[in-house]
């Protein structure tokens, strides 16, 4: 019934019951305040980016989006409470980032955003960061982890079904004549 709709965006989650294995040699600390303002940028201009090819909205309005959101959600920076911002490495190497905020709902942290740099896809690290992601969701207390992915990310989203994370709302749209 909807096969001419394209997705625009889902809303996933999963409940984490368990530490997920560690995948060998993958860490996560916390962001330093010298790494946040170049992440800060790269981060809004992806988040336009994910905006735009998903054709929610035009690039002057997902600039003005971006900029709104992101001054809501870490209105103090690295310190903004409840968030963590983790540098993901490998080998001792910087190889992505995390952003994730405790108590978004009860019991649930929320994954704003996870990327791992284009020269180390395909290694495996972005289920690695998925398990990062899980292991911090426990030491919060708390037992699941629910994200945003925008439409025509269908690498994400293969990755995120095949590691049990389920559809809990998902947006389509087509093109009126």
């Amino acid at each position: 019934m909807f096969a001419g709709f394209r997705v625009s965006g889902q809303i996933r989650a999963r409940h984490v019951d368990a530490p997920p294995e560690r995948v060998d040699g993958v860490t996560a600390r916390p962001m330093t305040p010298a790494e946040y303002s170049g992440w800060l940028a790269l981060e809004k201009a992806s988040y336009v980016g994910d905006i735009v090819r998903s054709g929610a909205l035009s690039r002057e309005e997902a600039e003005r989006k971006s900029d709104e959101d992101f001054a809501a959600l870490l209105p103090e920076g690295p310190a903004t409470p409840d968030t963590a911002l983790l540098v993901l490495e490998a080998a001792g190497e910087p190889i992505g980032t995390a952003w994730l905020r405790h108590g978004y709902l009860p019991g649930v942290t929320y994954g704003y955003a996870l990327h791992i740099q284009e020269e180390h896809r395909g290694k495996g690290y972005g289920r690695a960061a998925m398990a990062v992601g899980e292991r911090a969701v426990l030491a919060a207390g708390e037992s699941a982890l629910m994200f945003s992915v925008w439409g025509g990310n269908d690498v994400a989203m293969g990755l995120y079904t095949s590691a049990g994370y389920r559809i809990l709302d998902e947006e389509r749209s087509i093109d009126l004549p």
